[in-house]
């Protein structure tokens, strides 16, 4: 019989055998690291000693841990600023020794140590060894009641700060919420400790770019931080501050500056202007002054900084290195005030301030040097900028991999100088090796990422490439491989946000599979370490006892692991990489793909002009480039003429050679064209140009529009089935005479569905079945056909509350631009109502709600109503709106508008269309031939060519 042992106290546990079981928990789940502590200080230190030690960390211990509770601040100056590390690296180093002496401490003693030595890690920028500190902390806690220990949930709440900053979102969430219930728990909602964690929640939701969760909690915030702002001003200044930055996200700029103003205003009474926080709040004024066009202000204001801390300096209580880093900054205003040469003198004082404090070999040197290479560079001194870029990569390779963004950022410049100066071969061997990392970094964790962070991750990648394209175009007839580059790099990346991430999270998180989930969840932090630790030195990952290849080898294992569970997993990891051979060899003879790039010029920088690169592509032979530099005029005076005429019902003689002429002899000798788009191409029809000859372009070609060349590879048509349906849609009940009733368009389901009944099941919704509740409940129907008002917002026509969605919202997401309107949205309208958009079915059906419909299956989505092809134009992307959402959802083919029909012709259109696709079964040849036999009745490209069809 075995003994049942009766605990009559809790066992002790000394802190350095916790921090070894923090430290193994670490390696043996998600983290998968090893962490040590260094065996230093072996010696045993006297006695006084040890209590200069305890003072030391006490003091450091306060200053870190603002009012006993660690917030999340956001600033807009996210570089290595204001540190304490050159000044405080040994306090750490004796942690260590004092966690040993700990025979005489309480478990409550020992417990807050952990806790005091995290926040000292934490306040070095030390998140690997705070990370560890605190989950000896966590472990520490289990031998005291977790219920009513405040330091056990300081814990966790520190905790999800670090992850928060070191973007591991999800492991961020899990500790916060930890903490905020907690808190709620033990010393409700009105606690200093609730309220600190509900602030932390609302920047980690800001950062992962979900503005309208993070809004929502800061307004939640603010009656209750003003009811303790007399008593507590500083986490009211740090919500200000946090209010401030959402507002500047979002795009209201000149909220955020008011909002600013007013964190500095509160601070004031808490901090002292020596105190680093108030110093980073006036430099996020600064900044905001600097985007608010105010640039005098903005210098008035880094100038307090620089004087403040000039007179600090000569008291000992800041170092050179940060007066040297606002100097850096002001640099970069007097850069965009055109003062280049009082840029210049800032940038070399900050050079000699840091090579005093740092030294010529630190990597904070070779910042400013490299932003010395490169404004030499935009003064177009190539030669002196050589020097001071290539200074700045010596000491940047041997402190930091040959991947990291700063040595990548590094060498382009070199590039762009090698270029610039005719050194051809030098510049193409450094601009390949730039381009070849960033390719391997794409393919590697692009998958891992959220939408909202590969959409802000490839905002600030993708100038690399225009820069790449500029250099390509100008170069490729010295250099042939250049095009054969820039063809793999452009088809790599076109319309990378437009991939299966989203069908991929949906599979994941709608599966009732918990271990799958949970999978999924370890291998995106995993993914995220990763590209925290290639981020970091190599001094950094040595002192900070980090395994890289433990980490590799856990995110590898569990990648393979997610492989054999998800196919939707490894679609998302499927390569874009296009092989040309193959492309063309699915070419036939007659048959011609045009891959249309546009990109800004460069000119020392990257310009507000843009560019036009048409890749002919043939059955055999070599690609053929042709350069328009006159994409600017292609996207203003020439498609508003074409625009304009369309509508008015003009002849257009015009329009013909400025969109199409620059390809007209590459292409004259074929019938069929496939165009993949981009900019503003995906705006107008070219069927509806007319030739010199008097023919339309469809009268003389049969143009196909593909999203991506490899989709000629990959075309598929959905197996009908015997249960597979059709679901037409339209004539909603708007609710009342605000929005026009469509009362042709039941007519028109009418006679489609004469034409889909001998294959498909039908489902016809109108009136007030035509809802957003209906639409969002279908599953992948065979055939998708929506026949109600379309919408398009340009800023100019947004107001403060449209259609039940508030207008920072709109301005953020361009998904949230364009939709339909279904039955109920007039009432949405009139009452003004602010419903979350992605919650309530209120008869605005946005592109952003249409993502998540399920069309897995779909063949074709028609889209019968007025301006459903309009959004957003992003280069490389393609269109923002319905088209995006309805392709994301797993759409083959999709069929909109691009300006207002005419009801009659429409009906017409589209009952030919169908009645040829019965015929035929091919569904581009069917809505050719509706368009060309539409056209004998009403010739006017107005009528006729509103439609266009795009496939996958």
């Amino acid at each position: 019989m075995k003994k049942i042992i009766k605990l009559t106290q809790k066992p002790k546990i000394s802190n350095i055998l916790l921090l070894a079981i923090s430290i193994s928990i670490l390696f043996h789940t998600s983290v998968q690291a090893q962490f040590g502590l260094k065996n230093a200080l072996k010696d045993k230190a006297e006695k006084i000693l040890k209590e200069t030690l305890k003072e030391k960390t006490s003091e450091k211990a306060a200053s870190y841990d603002t009012l006993s509770f660690n917030y999340a601040i956001a600033f807009l100056d996210k570089t290595a600023s204001f540190q304490n590390k050159q000044k405080d690296e040994g306090i750490i180093k004796t942690a260590n020794f004092m966690l040993g002496e700990d025979e005489k401490k309480t478990e409550q003693e020992k417990l807050r140590q952990l806790y005091d030595f995290a926040n000292i890690s934490y306040g070095l920028g030390n998140y690997f060894m705070t990370e560890s500190y605190l989950r000896a902390a966590i472990i520490a806690s289990q031998t005291t009641d977790t219920a009513s220990n405040p330091i056990y949930y300081k814990s966790l709440g520190l905790l999800g700060v670090i992850y928060n900053n070191m973007g591991r979102f999800k492991s961020a969430e899990d500790f916060t919420i930890r903490a905020l219930s907690g808190w709620e728990r033990m010393q409700g909602e009105k606690s200093i400790g609730y309220l600190a964690e509900m602030s932390n929640l609302a920047v980690l939701r800001m950062n992962e770019g979900d503005y309208l969760k993070a809004e929502d909690l800061m307004s939640q915030l603010e009656n209750k931080l003003l009811k303790i702002k007399e008593e507590q001003p500083l986490p009211y200044a740090i919500y200000i501050n946090n209010k401030a930055i959402l507002n500047q996200y979002m795009g209201r700029s000149a909220e955020a500056l008011k909002y600013m103003k007013q964190c500095i205003a509160v601070s004031e009474e808490s901090l002292s202007e020596s105190n680093d926080t108030y110093l980073q709040f006036l430099t996020n004024q600064a900044i905001l002054e600097q985007e608010n066009g105010e640039l005098d202000k903005a210098e008035a204001t880094f100038e307090k900084v620089l004087d403040l801390q000039s007179s600090f300096l000569k008291i000992g209580k800041k170092s050179e290195a940060n007066l040297a880093h606002t100097k850096a900054n002001i640099a970069a205003l007097y850069v965009e005030k055109g003062e280049l040469q009082k840029a210049e003198t800032s940038l070399k004082e900050a050079y000699e301030l840091y090579k005093e404090s740092k030294g010529i070999d630190d990597l904070e040197t070779a910042e400013v040097q490299a932003d010395l290479g490169n404004l030499y560079r935009y003064k177009g001194n190539n030669k002196e900028a050589l020097n001071y870029l290539e200074e700045a990569l010596y000491t940047r390779e041997r402190k930091l991999s040959e991947t990291h963004p700063k040595v990548v950022q590094n060498k382009e410049d070199i590039a762009l100088c090698q270029w610039q100066i005719g050194e051809l071969d030098k510049a193409y061997s450094s601009f390949k090796a730039v381009m070849e990392i960033s390719m391997e970094f794409i393919k590697t964790y692009f998958p891992a990422l959220s939408e909202a962070e590969k959409t802000k991750y490839w905002e600030q990648l993708k100038p690399r490439f225009f820069r790449f394209y500029n250099f390509a175009t100008s170069n490729h007839q010295q250099k042939p491989e250049l095009l054969e580059d820039l063809i793999r790099y452009r088809l790599a990346t076109k319309g990378i946000l437009l991939t299966a991430s989203t069908a991929l999270q949906n599979e994941i998180y709608n599966s009732d599979d918990a271990e799958l989930k949970s999978l999924y969840n370890e291998w995106l932090d995993l993914k995220q370490q990763l590209a925290n630790v290639y981020a970091l030195s190599e001094d950094d990952i040595k002192e900070q006892q980090i395994n890289v290849d433990s980490l590799e080898q856990a995110a590898n294992s569990k990648e393979r692991a997610l492989a054999s569970q998800s196919k939707a997993f490894t679609k998302a990891f499927e390569s874009r990489n296009l092989d040309l051979n193959k492309v063309q060899a699915k070419l036939k003879v007659g048959e011609v793909l045009v891959e249309v790039i546009q990109f800004p010029i460069y000119d020392k920088q990257l310009s507000d002009n843009s560019a036009y690169v048409y890749l002919v592509i043939k059955s055999s032979g070599s690609p053929q480039l042709i350069y328009n530099d006159k994409g600017s005029e292609l996207e203003g005076r020439y498609f508003a003429y074409y625009n304009n005429v369309i509508k008015q019902k003009f002849k257009d003689d015009y329009s013909y050679n400025k969109f199409f002429g620059p390809i007209e002899s590459a292409v004259a000798a074929n019938k069929k064209l496939y165009i993949s788009p981009d900019g503003i191409y995906n705006q107008l029809n070219l069927n509806t140009l007319k030739a010199a000859n008097g023919q339309y372009l469809i009268q003389q070609y049969d143009i196909r529009y593909i999203g991506h060349p490899n989709d000629l590879l990959t075309q598929k048509s959905n197996q009908l089935t015997k249960t597979s349906t059709a679901f037409l849609l339209g004539n909603p009940s708007y609710g009342n005479s605000a929005i026009q009733q469509l009362p042709g368009t039941k007519k028109e389901l009418d006679v489609i569905s004469q034409y889909l009944k001998a294959q498909l099941k039908v489902q016809n919704y109108t009136e007030e079945k035509a809802s957003e509740y209906n639409l969002k409940q279908t599953v992948s129907p065979y055939v998708l056909h929506l026949a109600s008002h379309g919408f398009f917002l340009e800023d100019d026509n947004l107001q403060n509350n449209l259609m039940g969605i508030q207008i920072q919202y709109i301005q953020q997401n361009p998904l949230l631009r364009s939709g339909l309107l279904l039955s109920g949205a007039a009432t949405s309208e009139a009452t003004g109502s602010s419903q979350s958009f992605n919650q309530a079915d209120n008869g605005v059906f946005t592109a952003y709600e249409a993502i998540h419909l399920n069309l897995a299956n779909t063949e074709m989505v028609v889209l019968s109503a007025c301006e459903t092809g309009r959004g957003d134009v992003k280069a490389g992307e393609g269109v923002y709106g319905l088209q995006r959402a309805f392709i994301i959802a797993g759409a083959q083919s999709i069929i909109m508008s691009l300006w207002k029909v005419d009801d009659a012709a429409t009906q017409q259109l589209m009952s030919n269309f169908y009645k040829n696709r019965a015929s035929s079964g091919n569904v581009a040849e069917a809505f050719r031939k509706a368009q060309l036999s539409t056209m004998e009745q009403y010739k006017d490209p107005y009528y006729w060519g509103a439609f266009i069809m795009f496939s996958r």
